[in-house]
């Protein structure tokens, strides 16, 4: 899988009202902080969500809209950050279910803080962390309830039934961290970790997907595509 087939086109979202419905999903554009919800074995999994550290829930949803196969959304955290969130859940290529969340964020003050998490709440099993090593994916074996070394920019879930991915740019700067409830893991990938700028728009992508179990060279395919593809702009 080329870099170029990470945005191949796939079956967009249909809209009513402020649910979106994807072949393989389905995303409340009110509750942000839910993901988009894909059927797993015995449950769901909520891929890909938006956390925005707002103590008042997920902040006010300002505008949103369909672009081919993009689901846009913008919020604004209802705490004294005085951000600006734009997110855009992208539907990627067919075989794993697969998307991409590019978020930005803005500030109207002199300077704040600009901390963002992209989570996702999935059924646990065998976890390894990634990193990309001269054109692969190296693994490495991952303890629930830790924080994933610096040089990690993807996740790996073994199940029973299908496999669960969690990657990001590895140009961004973020923190992976997980932590284990019950039968559940949750897993955090923190962005935009310096301070904010007025008039300064930073960038960021995490992707996730799920698909087969045993071998995962799809996950390897995915994973390196967006760690080869061209970084988001900031400025």
């Amino acid at each position: 899988m080329t870099a170029r087939s990470l945005t191949a086109s796939a079956p967009a979202w249909s809209l009513a009202g402020l649910v979106a419905t994807h072949p393989r999903g389905r995303l409340d554009l009110a509750l942000p902080a839910a993901g988009i919800g894909v059927p797993a074995a015995g449950d769901r999994d909520h891929l890909l969500a938006l956390d925005l550290r707002s103590p008042r829930g997920d902040g006010r949803l300002v505008d949103h809209w369909l672009r081919g196969d993009d689901l846009v959304a913008v919020y604004e955290p209802a705490d004294p950050r005085r951000l600006k969130a734009t997110a855009m859940w992208r539907s990627l290529s067919a075989g794993p279910a697969a998307w991409e969340l590019v978020i930005s964020a803005q500030t109207a003050l002199v300077e704040s803080d600009s901390t963002l998490a992209v989570t996702s709440d999935v059924g646990t099993g065998e976890i390894s962390w990634g990193r990309s090593d001269n054109g692969r994916i190296a693994w490495s074996p991952l303890a629930a309830d830790v924080t994933c070394p610096p040089e990690a920019s993807c996740l790996l879930i073994r199940r029973a039934a299908d496999t669960v991915l969690v990657a990001v740019h590895p140009a961004d700067p973020r923190r992976i961290t997980t932590r284990r409830i019950g039968t559940r893991l949750h897993v955090a990938c923190w962005l935009f970790t310096a301070a904010i700028e007025k008039g300064v728009l930073l960038r960021s992508r995490v992707l996730a997907a799920t698909g087969p179990a045993g071998d995962a060279a799809w996950a390897d395919a995915l994973a390196l595509a967006l760690a080869t593809a061209p970084p988001p702009l900031s400025t």
